[in-house]
């Protein structure tokens, strides 16, 4: 991961995409977008756990946490479970990456 100089914790899951793709560089961009859907799950302890600790989601009151329970239809999230609903968003923004001339 790129060093984090977030001052501000995002509230929604857009805004943390947005944020993401700010930070990363192509080659991240490229590695995330080039995963196959089925296999998120194996950033879990490494993206995930960035996006948990840098975005705040252990935190109990965290409006970006009952924003990824809100995206799931679901009230407030566990930290782990909050932080794969924005590994998703990220990976379905980024699949534009697959397309060289797509902005991101």
């Amino acid at each position: 991961m790129a060093k984090t100089t977030f001052t501000q914790c995002p509230r929604t899951v857009a805004e943390a995409v947005e944020m993401l793709v700010e930070e990363f560089s192509d080659r991240q961009k490229a590695e995330v977008a080039l995963t196959f859907k089925t296999a998120l799950y194996l950033l879990h302890f490494s993206l995930g756990s960035h996006i948990r600790k840098t975005f705040g989601l252990w935190a109990p009151d965290s409006p970006l946490r009952r924003d990824c329970g809100r995206a799931l239809g679901r009230g407030d999230l566990p930290p782990d479970e909050a932080s794969d609903v924005i590994i998703e968003a990220l990976w379905e923004r980024l699949q534009a990456y697959r397309d060289r001339n797509a902005k991101i």
